[in-house]
């Protein structure tokens, strides 16, 4: 088969979506408008909730969703360190300390056991982190939240779409935070949404995320009175966090194909499963019997007695134009964290950044693309 050059992922495109932005355009309402509703309520849907509020960016989500948890200067927020570098960062942007713990290795999530360690009376707040798409164990850290006081706020940036125990994720009764980030399951190019069941906090992050303002952008663009338009009063410091209504149009669409999307993604990487499973120094992705997986992201681990090693197969894979990312990302690693944490040691999440990679899965991949990764894979594993 000769060389393809093959991306980490595709956004998942129906046609709908340029004359849906055409429509935005020729509007000429491009700020926070009825598109971003809309959005907002076919998640809220889809999801279970009752509230869904669309932001820039999943950050800025967890942001607020910190800030309304109460989360302040001093405290302590536990999350794993096996995350993207925004999840430590938003907890530094509301003045607290990320506390960094270990993962379980089978599924590159928080272990739970490891949480209540690093408890203390500063603690304030733990943030699970849906790595991969892969629900986190739910019910015990909620269990342990609810024991010590702990506010939970889970990091789903790349969950939707997952689900716990046959519900969504977004629906177990914390704050959850999506991301619409190009490769995430569907996108809106940068945007997220904070979901909850509570109507006073989606009422304050309204409020937070339009300057602080009483009044929303929407209500103010249809305001019929003078009266309407004087009504706005700003009592708190907030934020620009408003996603546009360009970016609600493209959201619209995306929904519409969500199921899809899922479908195509779980059946390609059941075909890497049963591929990879003939290989012994592949560990493929253990899905525990409580999760129901997106597959927004495949990784699968180079074990450490193999003939390869991770960085040799990656190599391999890019001179076959085949994109592929070694590992993830370890925070307490970072020399933003390493400064702060100069002596901590987490041996599963260093494990895992030795041995994970990241290889190619979008729904429209075809046999033949991934038929090409697997013979790439085998040629140099059975080569060796």
């Amino acid at each position: 088969m000769k060389s393809l050059n093959l991306p980490l992922t595709r956004p998942y495109f129906q046609g709908e979506e340029l004359q849906t932005l055409s429509d935005v355009l020729d509007s000429e309402w491009l700020t926070q408008g009825s598109y971003v509703t809309d959005f907002e309520d076919s998640v809220a849907q889809y999801v279970g909730v009752k509230h869904a509020v669309a932001c820039t960016s999943c950050t800025t989500a967890l942001h607020v969703g910190l800030l309304l948890q109460g989360v302040g200067a001093g405290d302590e927020v536990i999350i794993p360190s096996y995350t993207w570098i925004a999840t430590a960062n938003v907890v530094r942007m509301v003045g607290a300390i990320p506390v960094f713990v270990d993962i379980d290795l089978s599924t590159f999530n928080i272990a739970p056991e490891l949480i209540e360690v690093a408890i203390t009376p500063c603690t304030k707040a733990i943030i699970p982190v849906h790595q991969f798409g892969l629900p986190a164990d739910m019910d015990r850290v909620n269990e342990i939240a609810l024991r010590h006081g702990l506010a939970v706020v889970e990091d789903a940036a790349c969950a939707i779409g997952s689900q716990y125990e046959g519900k969504a994720i977004g629906s177990l009764g914390n704050l959850t935070c999506f991301s619409f980030h190009p490769r995430k399951v569907i996108t809106t190019g940068e945007g997220g949404m904070l979901l909850t069941d509570d109507s006073d906090i989606s009422q304050q992050a309204r409020v937070l995320i339009n300057h602080g303002g009483s009044v929303s952008g929407i209500i103010k663009h249809k305001a019929g009175t003078v009266e309407a338009l004087l009504a706005e009063e700003f009592r708190e410091v907030g934020y620009n966090f408003r996603m546009t209504n360009l970016q609600g149009a493209l959201g619209v669409v995306q929904m519409k194909a969500l199921d899809d999307i899922l479908f195509e993604r779980r059946k390609r990487a059941e075909l890497y499963n049963e591929e990879f499973s003939k290989i012994p120094c592949i560990i493929t992705p253990k899905v525990p019997a409580y999760a129901q997986h997106n597959w927004q992201t495949y990784a699968i681990r180079i074990d450490a007695d193999s003939p390869i090693t991770r960085d040799s197969l990656a190599q391999h894979l890019l001179d076959a134009g085949i994109s592929c990312r070694p590992a993830y990302m370890a925070c307490h690693v970072q020399p933003l964290y390493r400064s702060i944490y100069p002596d901590m040691i987490l041996p599963n999440t260093e494990k895992a950044l030795k041995e994970v990679l990241i290889l190619p899965l979008y729904p429209r991949m075809s046999a033949g693309e991934q038929e090409y990764v697997t013979e790439t894979i085998y040629g140099l594993i059975y080569k060796s």
